[in-house]
């Protein structure tokens, strides 16, 4: 019987362990449900929070593309802006050395008018003297 005592006792405890095993079990499911449903509103909260911030990412690189795109524009207008200042320098130097060059045709050619207005006037001081 000691026995049998000895095997009573061994399933007592297995009983009592399984017993204090559900407890805990059940105790822990309990535990974790709560924060599991805290955890599943704070996990759809980050996902709104990454989908808010996605959004807003996106929007930031439109904005960077357009930027970008604007600043090359402005860019390639600066450097049409230069090409036609450039031509139009080149233009200015080429019509101001004409110009420098016409005003000197023009003074010898002043020159060789008055040369041969003193010449006429010389001819005809002399035609009256006769």
């Amino acid at each position: 019987m000691s026995h049998n005592k000895h095997f009573h006792c061994k399933n007592c405890l297995r009983s009592e362990h399984l017993g204090l095993l559900g407890r805990t079990l059940l105790l822990s499911v309990a535990i974790f449900a709560c924060p599991l449903t805290v955890t599943a509103q704070n996990v759809e909260l980050l996902q709104k929070n990454a989908s808010v911030a996605y959004e807003a990412m996106m929007q930031a690189k439109r904005n960077s593309e357009n930027l970008t795109q604007d600043a090359i524009s402005a860019e390639n207008k600066l450097v049409a802006a230069k090409d036609k200042f450039t031509a139009a320098e080149r233009e200015a130097v080429g019509a101001r050395r004409k110009s420098d060059e016409a005003k000197i045709a023009y003074d010898h050619a002043q020159e060789q008018w008055k040369k041969a207005t003193e010449t006429l006037s010389n001819e005809w001081g002399k035609s009256e003297i006769k």
